[in-house]
């Protein structure tokens, strides 16, 4: 006898969850470029200080960590590009 499949319960589940899809304005876009930016100034601080302590390099905590970060920010941008173009083509149908 085959296998049954899981069926999802409509609107169950784990109410501590974050939804997987939220609406994105261009203010709040903004906000997480700036945070972004705010990260890679930080970052970029970090190699100067490398370079001027004339350090040839480190052995870091969490760099696979910040891979998959960085990873899961080109799959947002991605994503929000998709949708981006849905939207524009959703609104020239109308």
């Amino acid at each position: 006898m085959a296998k049954k499949k899981a069926v999802k319960k409509a609107g169950g589940g784990n109410p501590d969850r974050v939804p997987r899809k939220e609406p994105y304005s261009s203010d709040r876009m903004s906000k997480i470029l700036e945070r972004i930016r705010e990260q890679a100034a930080r970052i970029s601080g970090l190699a100067r200080a490398l370079e001027d302590a004339k350090i040839d390099s480190l052995v870091i905590d969490g760099h696979q960590m910040l891979l998959r970060g960085l990873n899961q920010i080109d799959n947002f941008i991605d994503n929000a590009s998709r949708s981006v173009r849905e939207a524009k083509t959703g609104k020239e149908n109308l």
